[in-house]
C-alpha cells in the first residue's frame, strides 16, 4: 500500500486521481489520517462498511440499553424489555 502526506496531496491534488488504495499520513504529527480506496473497489467494499456500521450501532444500542438498565434498577423501576 502507498503512503501519502497530507502536503503532498495539497500541493498535488492529481495524486488522488491515481490512487487505488493509499493510507493518508501526516507526516509533522507522525499519525494515520485514514485510508483512501478508490471508487472502483466500492462494490466489493460497501458491504463489509455496512456490516461494521450495523455491528457498531448494536453495541452501542447494547451499551446504552444496559446503562438504562442500571438507571431503573437504582430507581426500581422495571423496563419490561427482556
Amino acid at each position: 500500500m502507498t503512503t501519502y502526506g497530507v502536503t503532498d496531496i495539497q500541493n498535488k491534488p492529481s495524486l488522488i486521481k491515481a490512487m487505488d488504495i493509499a493510507e493518508i499520513i501526516d507526516r509533522r504529527k507522525h499519525i494515520t489520517l485514514g485510508y483512501f480506496i478508490s471508487s472502483k473497489y466500492e462494490e466489493q467494499i460497501r458491504p463489509l462498511i455496512e456490516k461494521i456500521d450495523r455491528e457498531e450501532k448494536l453495541a452501542k444500542l447494547k451499551k446504552l440499553k444496559q446503562h438504562q438498565d442500571l438507571e431503573f434498577a437504582e430507581l426500581g423501576v422495571d423496563d419490561g424489555i427482556k
